[in-house]
């Protein structure tokens, strides 16, 4: 029986121009009808997770920042978060910073860009909820320090010749990742979607076995090996397929809606066992 079913965004509920449809609404709203939960597992920052699940109609729990918070979308609360040791994120932004990679600079709750960022983000990242709630620094390392903010998580993207990567993945207490196959994604150490998706299953007193997981990339595999049943979307990469124990049609054609409705048809059959 599937009680919870974690969602990932990008590439998996968005189709591909960045939107929720129609038909994945309504098979959210089916499932949680019928008593399943429905949250959202993204590496996007707590202001766009939040905008999304309130779209989507999911429930109010959800993981945001590639599982280094969980938050409750209703209260407006954070109930968890994890944030880098303070000298690796100190190094981390001195190794990124100024290699005209675009990215994103998430610290706890905040999100700050650098100019050439902010210039580059308008013309590739057109969500507006983004843009209202991230702070333009023209030295991030230095917003940082004055305010006392930690540093939870960096995402770079557009120019992977000058990607630091094996600087960044040297540092103590942090891990690299990837949501596609040209950005990079730097989170804390044991931090990921799988561990996420425990605790919000914890909280809403459901096993693990008892969950579904649908996601397409590599930052995906931690839920999709936690959850009792994955689904792979038809987008993924053969290595999420293959960690998969069904794949959904892509995310062009409304593959989060066949992978629910798959859910609640084996939820029906499983009652119609027990009956």
């Amino acid at each position: 029986m599937i009680r919870l079913i974690a969602l990932d965004l990008d590439g998996t509920l968005l189709d591909p121009a960045g939107r929720i449809t129609q038909a994945s609404k309504d098979a959210i709203a089916r499932a949680r009808a019928a008593g399943v939960r429905v949250v959202l597992n993204t590496g996007r920052p707590i202001q766009e997770a939040v905008w999304f699940a309130r779209e989507a109609g999911c429930d109010a729990l959800l993981s945001c920042l590639g599982g280094a918070a969980v938050v409750d979308g209703v209260r407006g609360e954070t109930l968890r978060r994890w944030d880098m040791p303070e000298e690796s994120g100190r190094r981390a932004l001195e190794l990124c910073l100024g290699r005209e990679i675009e990215l994103m600079i998430f610290a706890g709750e905040e999100i700050v860009v650098d100019p050439f960022s902010k210039e580059s983000l308008s013309r590739t990242y057109p969500f507006p909820i983004f843009h209202s709630a991230a702070v333009v620094a023209e030295d991030p390392r230095a917003y940082l320090e004055e305010r006392g903010l930690p540093l939870t998580k960096v995402h770079g993207d557009w120019n992977q010749a000058r990607y630091p990567l094996e600087e960044l993945g040297a540092l103590p207490g942090v891990q690299l990742t990837a949501s596609n196959d040209h950005d990079f994604e730097l989170v804390p150490d044991r931090v990921d979607k799988g561990r996420a998706m425990a605790l919000i299953a914890l909280l809403y007193g459901v096993p693990l076995g008892e969950t579904a997981a649908v996601g397409d990339s590599d930052n995906d595999l931690s839920m999709l090996r936690a959850a009792g049943l994955p689904i792979a979307m038809g987008n993924a990469p053969a290595a999420v397929r293959e960690a998969a124990q069904r794949t959904a049609p892509s995310n062009q054609e409304e593959g989060v809606a066949w992978a629910i409705s798959r859910c609640l048809e084996e939820n029906e059959w499983e009652r119609g066992e027990k009956g």
